[in-house]
């Protein structure tokens, strides 16, 4: 069965996902195919996208890239998407999943329903399910987010949190669950807000500490010189200014606020600690003993981040396939032949 997919927003993560759909494609065994569509607001990201396979063809407007669509992955930057779901909503037909990988779930389900059609009854018929991927290892310390970059293998064994509303239709949901199996990957659910909570802690906090730390430099009588001293500690710190403009930078702290502030109270209280014990010349053990634990730590994590065995549980039950009462086709499901292809 063919499905027609439109990936809105492009950069090496979804990027990545058009490639991983396109590999599957090819197996000898592959029950459905895709034709996909990319839209940026970049040119030559579109054209990058294109050339190493990850999208069939691209369009500068979102409205004749989603035509005709069935499955729409949005990975859109983060100050345009309150727009983009006000444009697309009446781009959309009946039946119409939208996985959406933005950080921030709960504002993307409030302009879901603000937006997205619905039925004489006032049901929605078009439906949006967030997803989180959790990149493998191979990606995890790769700083270029370029869709040149992209790699079919992103996401094989890789875990992706789907974040839906609870009006959301399962049959919506399992389509997610398929597509991410379909592409190598492992699924697990989470509530919407809990994510935004704690997504607060692994993406907008490390963010606004690069953006402060570069403002800080900024501000420093030792500008002059230490501009000229940035290597890759300080710039892999501040990579945000390169993939984000000052309104998405905005907008991923703002609409996270009390969560974001929630972690930063518990930073800086750390930091406060370190601040003292330099400050004091008996402060030596105390920085030896906060490193000694934050290293401990840190090859504890390393380890389970590695290996993704993060506990031991019982392995979850897979539901049946129902991506074709969506989309018109079998659901996505590999057997065990397809699996050893």
């Amino acid at each position: 069965m063919h499905v027609n997919v439109a990936i809105i927003g492009l950069n090496r993560i979804s990027a990545s996902m058009g490639l991983a759909l396109k590999r599957y494609q090819a197996r000898p065994k592959a029950e459905h195919t895709f034709t996909i569509m990319g839209n940026d607001a970049i040119g030559q990201t579109m054209k990058d996208a294109e050339k190493i396979g990850a999208v069939d063809n691209f369009h500068r407007s979102i409205s004749k890239a989603v035509q005709g669509a069935n499955l729409i992955i949005i990975n859109s930057p983060l100050g345009k998407l309150e727009d983009l779901y006000a444009t697309l909503g009446p781009e959309l037909a009946a039946g119409v999943v939208v996985l959406d990988m933005t950080p921030h779930k709960m504002p993307v389900i409030e302009w879901a329903n603000q937006h997205f059609p619905t039925n004489s009854e006032g049901d929605k018929v078009a439906y949006v399910v967030g997803i989180t991927p959790i990149v493998n290892v191979n990606g995890l310390y790769n700083a270029n987010f370029d869709a040149a970059a992209a790699s079919a293998d992103l996401f094989d064994d890789a875990e992706f949190l789907i974040t839906p509303d609870t009006k959301c239709p399962s049959e919506a949901i399992t389509l997610a669950e398929d597509v991410i199996k379909l592409i190598g990957g492992r699924t697990r659910f989470m509530d919407p807000a809990e994510h935004d909570g704690l997504i607060a802690a692994t993406e907008a906090l490390p963010a606004l500490l690069g953006v402060s730390t570069f403002y800080s430099l900024q501000q420093s009588e030792g500008w002059p010189e230490l501009r000229r001293m940035v290597n890759p500690t300080l710039a892999l710190m501040i990579q945000h200014f390169r993939h984000q403009n000052s309104q998405d930078m905005f907008t991923l702290l703002n609409n996270n606020r009390a969560n974001l502030a929630r972690h930063l109270d518990a930073l800086i209280g750390t930091l406060d600690q370190v601040r003292a014990a330099l400050h004091d010349d008996a402060g030596t053990e105390q920085i030896e003993a906060l490193l000694s634990v934050a290293y401990s730590e840190w090859e504890k994590w390393d380890v389970k981040r590695y290996s993704g065995k993060w506990e031991e549980s019982k392995a979850p039950e897979i539901r049946g396939g129902l991506m074709g009462g969506f989309l018109g086709f079998g659901g996505l499901r590999r057997n065990k032949d397809e699996d050893e292809d």
